[in-house]
C-alpha cells in the first residue's frame, strides 16, 4: 500500500514538473524579425499592435534586424524564429546548404516596383536608347527592371542602359535633375516621385508576374516542433489582414507609426495598394512564387537553374489554416 501511494506520488510529482515545463516554453516568446520598416510587413505589426497574437495565445518579441541577410544569419545561428521578408534570401541559404530553412507564407506575392520617367516619356519604346537608374546590379529591383523591359521587347543593356545609383530617394534626384531618363522605385519613393511631377509609366504589380516579395521564413524543426503554435500564428495573420479591410483608420495609424511616414497624401496611397490589392485573405506561398526568385539566383549561383521551387516550401500548416475556415468566416 505504502509502494502504490509513494508510486503515485511521484507520478504526480514529474506530472507537475512536465506541466510546468510545458507551460513555460508556452510563454516563452517566440522572436519574430523583419528587414525595413515597408508596408509589406504591415500585418505583423497589426497582429501584434491590434492584440491579435494575444487573443490566439501567442506570444512574441518583434524585431528590427536592417537586413533579410542578418536575419537569416541570426536564425541560423539560432537567435531568431522567424524572419519575415526572407523570399529570396531563404531561398539562397538553403542552395548554400541550410537545407533545414523553409518558407511556410507569403502575403505579398508580385514586385512593388514602379518605373518612373521623365514627363516627356509617355510610352516604353521611348525608353530606347535612354538610361534606368537602379539601386544595385543584381539586386532585386534591377531584376525587376529587366524582368519588364524583356517581357515588353526591349533587351535590358542594349536597347536600355542600366546606372547603378545607390539609395531608391538618389534615383528620384537623378531623373529631376536630368542625369537619368527613368529608374525604377519602389513604395513610399514612388509616390514621392510623383509629387515632383515624374510620370509613372509602369506600375510593377501589374505586370503578371509572380514573386515571394514577403515570404515568411523559419527553420523546418521549429515548424514541426512548434505545429500548434503556428496554427494560431497564421491565424491571427490572417485575422490582421482582415482587420486592415475593416479599420482602415486604426490601420494606417499602425503603418504611420512603423514607418514613421506622417504625410497622409503619401500614406495613404500606400496603405491602399497593400491593403486592398496586395495583401491575399490567407498568407499562402506557391512554387509559382519561387520559380522568378530562383531565376534571379541563377544569375550568381548555377544551383538555381536545376532547383525545383517546391522543395524550398513547407505550406502544411497554412494549408491546415485554410481547410479550418477561419478566413471563410472572417469574411463572411
Amino acid at each position: 500500500m505504502q509502494r502504490r501511494v509513494l508510486s503515485l506520488g511521484l507520478f504526480l510529482f514529474l506530472l507537475l514538473l512536465l506541466a510546468a515545463s510545458w507551460l513555460s516554453a508556452a510563454e516563452r516568446p517566440v522572436r519574430v524579425a523583419y528587414p525595413a520598416p515597408a508596408a509589406a510587413f504591415l500585418p505583423l505589426w497589426t497582429a501584434q499592435d491590434a492584440g491579435l497574437f494575444k487573443k490566439h495565445s501567442v506570444t512574441v518579441e518583434i524585431v528590427a534586424v536592417g537586413s533579410s541577410t542578418r536575419g537569416i544569419a541570426a536564425m541560423v545561428s539560432g537567435q531568431l524564429d522567424i524572419l519575415a521578408g526572407g523570399g529570396t534570401g531563404g531561398v539562397a541559404a538553403q542552395l548554400q546548404g541550410y537545407p533545414d530553412l523553409a518558407l511556410f507564407a507569403n502575403v505579398i506575392q508580385t514586385f512593388v516596383f514602379s518605373v518612373y520617367t521623365t514627363p516627356s516619356i509617355t510610352e516604353i519604346s521611348q525608353l530606347r536608347g535612354k538610361r534606368m537608374g537602379v539601386t544595385r546590379f543584381g539586386g532585386t529591383l534591377d531584376f525587376a527592371a529587366r524582368q519588364y523591359l524583356k517581357r515588353n521587347g526591349l533587351e535590358p543593356g542594349k536597347d536600355v542602359s542600366f546606372v547603378q545609383i545607390g539609395a531608391m530617394p538618389d534615383i528620384v534626384v537623378a531623373i529631376v535633375s536630368g542625369a537619368i531618363e527613368s529608374g525604377t522605385i519602389g513604395v513610399p519613393q514612388s509616390f514621392l516621385a510623383r509629387k515632383q511631377g515624374l510620370r509613372e509609366l509602369a506600375d510593377l504589380s501589374e505586370m503578371g508576374a509572380r514573386y515571394a516579395l514577403a515570404a515568411f521564413l523559419a527553420k523546418r524543426s521549429f515548424l514541426r516542433e512548434n505545429h500548434d503554435f503556428m496554427f494560431r500564428f497564421i491565424k491571427a495573420l490572417v485575422e490582421a489582414m482582415h482587420y486592415l479591410r475593416a479599420r482602415p483608420k486604426e490601420g494606417m495609424e499602425i503603418l504611420r507609426r512603423h514607418t514613421r511616414i506622417d504625410a497622409p497624401d503619401i500614406l495613404k496611397p500606400a496603405y491602399d495598394l497593400h491593403v486592398y490589392k496586395l495583401f491575399p485573405k490567407v498568407p499562402e506561398i506557391h512554387p509559382e512564387d519561387l520559380k522568378l526568385v530562383l531565376e534571379e539566383l541563377a544569375l550568381t549561383n548555377p544551383k538555381a537553374k536545376e532547383a525545383t521551387p517546391a522543395d524550398f516550401i513547407d505550406d502544411r500548416i497554412v494549408k491546415e489554416v485554410i481547410k479550418s475556415g477561419f478566413a471563410d468566416q472572417l469574411y463572411r
